[in-house]
């Protein structure tokens, strides 16, 4: 684990950079960002090693995002998937501290693909569609959902198809995705520390002195949100991440 970020070479700051300006613009609201800046940090840092730094800058952009929308949050949603999300972060917890970074580096990009494939597949659209208020269904997605953002710090695509299906107003959508994650990333902040212990003091300070490109991100991804036409944007988080998860996939011989 690097200490700081003059320990990293030029080109690889400046994807760092990147990825945490990412950060910040996901939780403004551009959902599938970290896809992006997951793979990044994993290509650079390895799977399991940058993974405790991207929870402590992912927590940091919380902050922004929950003062932003404090109000905004659909918390009778939060409180039915929360259960299950519990249940996969201590799941994924339990089995995180005995992979391989390898093997780890390979299961963030299958979640990442899996994300995609949900979020190109029509079908799976239509199915949560029509049994959104089944109870079954809304375990199995905060289930995934408390899964994959332990192992990968990636989920939000799983969620925000859910979301999409309860016709949510937009700042309804963006809230409950904030404050639900605001939560979960707490509940995973023990496993990082104490069982896989990829988050010391000094992984603190090199995300603190990230606050400032977060933060910059943060209100970046604001004017985006009101100004941007999805369906293009959409299409272009979907190309970059595709191509970051099977560069990840395909580079860990």
């Amino acid at each position: 684990m690097i200490n700081s970020w003059q320990e990293v070479i030029a080109s690889d700051w400046l994807w760092l950079v990147l990825g945490a300006l990412l950060i910040g613009i996901e939780k403004a609201g551009i959902k599938g960002l970290s896809m992006v800046a997951v793979s990044i940090y994993a290509l650079i840092l390895g799977g399991k090693a940058s993974s405790g730094l991207l929870l402590i800058l992912f927590m940091l952009a919380d902050l922004f995002a929950v003062r932003y929308y404090f109000t905004a949050a659909r918390f009778k949603v939060i409180g039915m998937l929360l259960g299950p999300a519990i249940m996969g972060v201590f799941i994924g917890g339990m089995l995180g501290q005995y992979i391989e970074d390898v093997l780890f580096k390979d299961i963030i990009a299958f979640i990442i693909l899996f994300s995609l494939a949900l979020m190109t597949w029509p079908q799976f659209y239509s199915y949560v569609n029509t049994t959104a208020q089944n109870r079954l269904l809304s375990r199995a997605i905060g289930f995934l959902t408390g899964f994959g953002t332990m192992i990968a710090n990636v989920s939000s695509p799983i969620l925000a198809i859910y979301l999409l299906a309860l016709r949510l107003s937009k700042r309804e959508f963006i809230g409950t995705v904030v404050w639900f994650f605001f939560i979960v990333n707490f509940l995973k902040l023990p496993f990082h520390i104490w069982s896989w212990q990829t988050i010391q003091f000094s992984t603190l300070k090199l995300a603190l002195s990230a606050i400032p490109v977060i933060a910059l991100g943060f209100l970046f991804g604001l004017v985006l949100v009101r100004k941007i036409a999805e369906k293009n944007f959409r299409r272009l988080i979907i190309g970059v991440t595709l191509m970051a998860a099977l560069r990840l996939l395909l580079g860990n011989g």
